[in-house]
């Protein structure tokens, strides 16, 4: 799928969904760690590999989001898929310490067929912190208790689906939300994209992959698979100006 042409400086290292995002050079990782693409066989197709001194420690398939949080941590998160007219699931999140990991035992191929359909990432072991943030509620500040490893960080841009947007999602209006966590208050809120889900968009051939909050202008800058990149107005829901 070809990607727009980001805004280097501001979108460098900014989290997008595997594998595509995890395949630029700029992709987040830790010291001593690469990612890889699996290899190009039926099992392997869309999955990436974290590759360390001694091999690769974890396997990632489709629609992953991967963020640094420190130079030995990685942030992990994606939200599982459900049919329209249900409660969208939460969003899981994952901290990870690839060195702490065991090297996986066998080929790529292997490695990869061994992930069940559903199987969202592929590790020797349990990741350090596993939580859950709720998205079936937009507008409202929720409280969450996030784990030590995020209380360094300000901010958290994620980008969902929320029935809370929208309960029943078709071709014709989506369900986009944008949720920004405060892990420090442990606190976030939903804001539903009415830019998007009212917009005349093909959903599922274009759609927004990653945003970034510019330092200077506090403005939450997108962009996307086949759409223009964009700038949110200070109510986070629809468009405004750069």
């Amino acid at each position: 799928m070809p990607l727009q042409e980001p805004e280097t400086s501001l979108f460098e290292g900014v989290p997008g969904p595997s594998p595509w995002y995890l395949g630029l050079p700029d992709a987040p990782t830790v010291p001593g760690f690469r990612w890889k693409k699996a290899g190009e066989s039926q099992p392997c197709w869309g999955k990436t590999l974290l590759v360390g001194p001694d091999g690769p420690v974890a396997v990632l398939g489709f629609y992953n989001w991967v963020a640094r949080v420190s130079d030995t941590s990685l942030l992990v998160w994606r939200q599982p898929h459900v049919d329209s007219g249900t409660p969208t699931a939460p969003v899981g999140l994952a901290v990870i310490v690839p060195r702490e990991l065991s090297p996986l035992e066998g080929d790529a191929e292997s490695l990869c067929a061994s992930m069940a359909s559903n199987t969202a990432m592929l590790l020797g072991e349990s990741p350090t912190v596993e939580f859950k943030l709720d998205t079936t509620i937009v507008g409202n500040r929720l409280h969450a208790t996030f784990p030590e490893p995020l209380h360094g960080l300000k901010e958290l841009l994620i980008l969902c689906c929320s029935s809370g947007a929208n309960p029943a999602p078709d071709w014709r209006r989506g369900d986009f939300a944008l949720l920004v966590a405060q892990p420090a208050a442990s606190s976030y809120q939903l804001f539903a994209q009415d830019w998007f889900n009212q917009g005349d968009f093909d959903y599922g051939y274009e759609w927004v992959t990653r945003v970034v909050r510019h330092p200077e202008t506090g403005r939450v800058h997108g962009e996307g698979i086949r759409i223009q990149p964009f700038v949110l107005d200070d109510n986070l829901r629809n468009l405004g100006e750069s």
